[in-house]
């Protein structure tokens, strides 16, 4: 048990630090960001807050559930400014918009009402993930048709939008995972905390891969402006 706790704890502070390193090339890019690239600047920015907010809490023993339930919204909503440059089709980029109330709903009633504020809310955290999934896939997709690409000779492993999007895509199928059954690995018994451990092990593993395919992005940026 102390062991996967160690390990676990190591791979989240790894996470933090590769974090905090990456602002430094978005930082010194900023002025040859896309609003696609700034939201996910923002994001990163984000992250960074909810973990060392996370961090402080704990340290002094305080229930960090609330944060986690602010700080998913935020992130749904810069996300979904993300995916509103990126996905063409004005009836998704209209679902986009309305889906971000129809989130925040969901977080309040999951939060006041249904699982509470003591507890991670799994509901609002499945809701979120699940939307923003579904939008990675249609961005994907999008880019599969994209005839315009096929007639340039565009590879879209070329565009930064596309390695962005992989980091999220990989990062939010972990995070779904783990949502989908934070509460139910929240036990007592040494083989669910050790389960436990696992699955957030795994989360940030995957964490630290999406924060490589953003830096593999920034690249993207770099080439196209030289």
């Amino acid at each position: 048990m102390t062991t996967l706790k160690a390990v676990s704890v190591n791979i989240f502070y790894a996470m933090l630090g590769i974090e905090c390193l990456l602002l430094i090339p978005f930082s010194i890019k900023w002025n040859q960001l896309d609003r696609s690239a700034k939201s996910i600047y923002y994001y990163l920015i984000s992250s960074i807050i909810f973990a060392g907010g996370s961090i402080l809490l704990s340290h002094f023993h305080h229930n960090n559930m609330w944060l986690f339930t602010i700080m998913h919204y935020l992130q749904f909503a810069i996300l979904s400014l993300f995916y509103i440059q990126v996905i063409r089709q004005p009836a998704v980029k209209l679902g986009i918009k309305i889906a971000v109330g129809v989130v925040l709903f969901v977080v309040l009633a999951d939060f006041f009402v249904l699982e509470g504020k003591g507890f991670f809310n799994s509901i609002s955290a499945t809701v979120r993930n699940t939307i923003l999934i579904t939008y990675g896939i249609v961005f994907f997709w999008q880019l599969l048709r994209d005839d315009d690409l096929i007639r340039r000779s565009i590879y879209i492993n070329s565009l930064p939008s596309f390695w962005f999007n992989a980091g999220l895509f990989i990062y939010l199928c972990s995070s779904f995972l783990f949502g989908l059954s934070a509460n139910f690995l929240h036990g007592t018994s040494p083989a669910e905390k050790e389960l436990t451990l696992v699955v957030l092990a795994f989360n940030y593993v995957a964490g630290i891969i999406q924060i490589f395919l953003f830096y593999l992005g920034l690249q993207k940026i770099k080439k196209a402006r030289t």
